[in-house]
């Protein structure tokens, strides 16, 4: 039964520091990330930046806006809009219907807040919605991961202990 104690002890201990040593690399403000497709998928990409950069609502390329874009076979990236943005609010998190801007050269398509816009189809068709979802950081992946983990192991070690007791 002592042993058992001082194993949780030394577990809760190693846990602990491991938060601590951890929470010191981890930077203050994590990056954002979003993916983002319109409605046949014919555009799909992902944007990043750090969420310190959220504070004017705003996040422009010289902040540190990343995006990484696919559309009719060619790849777009920052590098072909230096006017793209986004807009957030103050903690990173996009408005509905609001999200990135972006008038890419040649200009082939342009994507509005909530509209992608095909510009050689004049049709309805070359109009259509552009969805945003979140992707979680990484960081916060790993640590829902490792609670999961630890909650099996205890519940694990806790039926080991019942049914040997009953032998």
């Amino acid at each position: 039964m002592t042993d058992s104690i001082f194993k949780k002890l030394a577990a809760a201990t190693v846990g602990t520091a491991l938060i601590f040593s951890l929470g010191e690399t981890i930077p203050a403000q994590a990056a954002v990330t979003y993916n983002f497709f319109n409605d046949d998928k014919t555009l799909t990409g992902t944007f990043s930046f750090n969420q310190a950069a959220a504070g004017d609502q705003e996040v422009t390329i010289a902040e540190g806006l990343k995006i990484s874009a696919s559309y009719g076979g060619q790849s777009y990236t920052e590098a072909d809009d230096p006017l793209a943005s986004v807009f957030t609010d103050k903690t990173g998190k996009i408005f509905n219907k609001v999200g990135l801007g972006l008038y890419f050269t040649p200009s082939d398509f342009n994507v509005y807040r909530e509209n992608f816009i095909n510009l050689n189809d004049s049709t309805s068709t070359g109009v259509q919605t552009v969805t945003y979802t979140s992707v979680p950081e990484p960081s916060l992946m790993l640590g829902l991961s490792v609670f999961g983990l630890s909650l099996f192991l205890s519940k694990k070690i806790a039926s080991s202990q019942t049914s040997s007791t009953k032998a």
